[in-house]
């Protein structure tokens, strides 16, 4: 099967991530796999910078800085890393970030203390199935 730019890749069993066990997770998690070439996934690092910069400004007391300032080192270290990704890991990799960039996912991320959970799930399992398990991480609590 072959995507162009910008075609979502939602049929796809290779989409279907073990660890996410809530369907709400792994259909939001589809729908943003999106193909993307190797330079828009390097552009994409500034995107996960303005992101963070905007929770911290509008985090609430219960906000959980801390995961969210993990999850956007991971994804952001993960691309620095100039592997040349496959295009299916490509496709993983962009599903993990458009998800962090949500603030409306499985669990508000502004207004539960536990808001980047899920984005911990879906990024440690696109770096179970990408084979960079060193970047996983690993909550505070």
């Amino acid at each position: 099967m072959v995507f162009h730019t910008g075609e979502m890749a939602n049929g796809d069993p290779i989409l279907d991530l073990e660890d996410l066990h809530n369907p709400q997770e792994q259909r939001k998690f589809r729908r943003l796999c999106i193909d993307t070439s190797q330079e828009e996934l390097v552009q994409l690092t500034d995107i996960i910078d303005l992101h963070l910069s905007q929770v911290r400004e509008n985090a609430a007391p219960q906000t959980d800085l801390e995961t969210a300032e993990m999850v956007a080192n991971s994804l952001s270290t993960l691309i620095a890393s100039q592997t040349p990704f496959e295009p299916s890991e490509r496709l993983l990799i962009r599903g993990a970030v458009e998800y962090f960039l949500l603030r409306d996912d499985a669990s508000g991320d502004l207004e539960d203390p536990v808001g980047f959970d899920d984005d911990v799930r879906v990024v440690n399992s696109v770096l179970d199935r990408i084979g960079k398990p060193e970047l996983k991480i690993v909550p505070a609590s």
